[in-house]
């Protein structure tokens, strides 16, 4: 995995190119043996979000740690009612492509994807490229946690609604726009008054 400086995922982002934000939601902290139990994305750049991808998945109910459940709370019925990992995942690939991916925590979120598409008969994601908002909030000395580093930035959040994937990676693109118009290049500022 190779995680993009800040500096060349801003100068990525201000040349127009889209990544792929994205969220899971698991059965535990394990990435060799937990489950994705959902994953939420959004494609975004410079243009702002365009599409969205959102879906539960199957797992045994009895896999999901009290720890997981305690934070996620995804309705017991919803998960028994979600596709099978394999559809969700195959779909998922061909929504991010071989676009980058970026997550607030990739360091857990790319082993784990990779890992689950590995279990279901699916080849990991290819493209290591990819971005860590929390690397970059710890580079500038900023809050780790999303919901604190979200509170910082003067980013109003449903408390409730976060640790479910899409809503998420809502709040993330919101804390990437901040982030990245922050330290938007000099040759971009210039350009502005040109």
């Amino acid at each position: 995995m190779n995680i993009l400086n800040f500096q060349d995922f801003i100068r990525r982002y201000y040349s127009g190119e889209e990544f792929i934000v994205f969220d899971t939601e698991t059965t535990g902290l394990n990435t060799f043996h937990d489950d994705i139990i959902e994953i939420g994305a959004q494609k975004w750049s410079k243009n702002g979000k365009s599409e969205s991808f959102s879906e539960l998945m199957w797992v045994n109910p009895n896999k999901i740690s009290p720890g997981a459940w305690a934070v996620h709370k995804i309705p017991m019925e919803e998960i028994e009612a979600a596709q099978k990992p394999s559809e969700v995942l195959r779909a998922f690939q061909e929504f991010a492509g071989d676009k980058a991916l970026v997550a607030h925590n990739i360091k857990f979120d790319f082993p784990m994807l990779n890992s689950n598409l590995v279990r279901n008969g699916l080849k990991p994601y290819q493209n290591d490229d990819v971005a860590c908002s929390l690397v970059y909030a710890k580079q500038q000395s900023l809050p780790g946690k999303l919901s604190k580093l979200a509170d910082h930035l003067k980013i109003k959040t449903k408390g409730e609604s976060l640790h479910r994937a899409l809503y998420d990676v809502d709040v993330l693109i919101e804390v990437l726009n901040r982030l990245v118009k922050q330290h938007e290049p000099e040759e971009m500022q210039y350009s502005l008054l040109i």
